[in-house]
């Protein structure tokens, strides 16, 4: 069965529901959905956050540059 398949029986299953307490059992797995912002590390946050000051003030290297500093770096 693939992902839509199965999301439909899901929201066919889910629209018959009569019970309260299996309801609050799926509204309680829905409410746990978490951003992977909120589980990543602080070290990670302020890295993607300079990374991201970096790119405002227009420090970046081009895909080329990038290359050529590999290249030298490991010598190819």
């Amino acid at each position: 069965m693939n992902i839509e398949a199965r999301k439909l029986n899901l929201i066919n299953w889910i629209s018959s529901i009569q019970e309260d307490t299996i309801l609050d059992k799926v509204e309680k797995i829905q409410q746990e959905k978490t951003d992977w912002w909120d589980v990543i590390s602080d070290k990670d946050k302020k890295a993607i956050d300079e990374g991201i000051a970096q790119l405002d003030r227009g420090e970046h290297l081009t895909h080329s540059q990038v290359r050529s500093k590999i290249k030298e770096r490991f010598n190819f």
